[in-house]
């Protein structure tokens, strides 16, 4: 049977091992919470609280990792155990820079890193409803396609590495924007006097239609913002990077501005596990 190993089991990483496991693939992951462990032990997976010699059973590592320092970490311990030859896929959102530095560190062991970030909820990516942007080495990309197409809807080659997560950037802007615009226009929706799901069958089946007012909408409507699909504090972070990428470029970009501002003011006043969709609250919460 195939093995592959996945290091972080949170919303990402725990949806990957769903739909790998239940394509009948061995999952082997890493987790130092307990609770991400139990989860993968009861889809039937193998779980570890460190990296070690396990490693080496895998035909593909996936790292799906929570910070920068993390992604660092993680691949100076995979030099230690991984083999020459070794593919890794990198799906997280983080600078081109901390990404390259990854890639640098794992080829001076002849390890392959490739910049593989997905487009998609957590919510999406239980239900194998994301995109990979694959970028990196054609040979090493050959060797994981296999695997990625068990746990997304289609992969895009984006060429050299890094281009995936300039696509990524990109992705995360329009979401950003596409987020907010459904909550301000059911706020809008609220202050007409409309019936909410009313509103939301309309705009779902209609020209103002985007996949964020699908996903987003009916939790704001709810007001249920735990579990997440996506956490503020997660998303802070993504639009840190985009913003600090945009003014490297000089890149002209007001309507990222002030959504910016709308979750800066959600992260403040609202817990950092609700989902992005609770951004909502700040409307509700004042004259915004």
């Amino acid at each position: 049977m195939k093995k592959v190993g996945i290091i972080g089991l949170g919303i990402m990483g725990s949806a990957y091992s769903k739909n790998l496991i239940s394509a009948g693939v061995s999952v082997m992951g890493c987790d130092p919470a307990t609770a991400a462990r139990e989860r993968l032990s009861a889809l039937g997976g193998t779980s570890y609280s460190n990296l070690g010699d396990w490693l080496q059973e895998c035909d593909l590592i996936v790292l799906s990792l929570i910070s920068p320092s993390v992604l660092h970490s993680v691949c100076e311990d995979l030099r230690r155990f991984l083999p020459s030859g070794s593919v890794v896929l990198e799906t997280g959102t983080f600078s081109l820079a901390d990404k390259l530095e990854a890639f640098e560190c794992l080829s001076s062991d002849g390890i392959t890193l490739l910049d593989c970030p997905v487009s998609g909820t957590g919510a999406q990516a239980a239900e194998r409803d994301i995109l990979m942007m694959a970028s990196g080495d054609d040979k090493a990309i050959e060797h994981a396609l296999p695997y990625i197409s068990l746990f997304t809807k289609s992969v895009i080659r984006a060429g050299a590495f890094g281009m995936g997560t300039k696509l990524k950037f990109v992705a995360n802007h329009a979401v950003a924007l596409h987020n907010v615009a459904a909550a301000e226009v059911l706020n809008y929706s609220n202050a007409l006097g409309l019936d909410q799901e009313v509103t939301y069958n309309m705009l779902s089946n209609g020209a103002g239609n985007s996949k964020m007012l699908e996903l987003r909408m009916p939790l704001m409507i709810s007001g249920k913002y735990e579990p997440p699909t996506a956490t503020l504090k997660m998303f802070e972070k993504d639009l840190s990077i985009i913003g600090d990428d945009l003014a490297r470029l000089e890149v002209t970009a007001p309507m990222f501005e002030v959504v910016k501002s709308m979750y800066e003011a959600a992260s403040k006043t609202l817990p950092e596990t609700h989902d992005t969709a609770s951004v909502f609250e700040v409307y509700n919460s004042s004259d915004t």
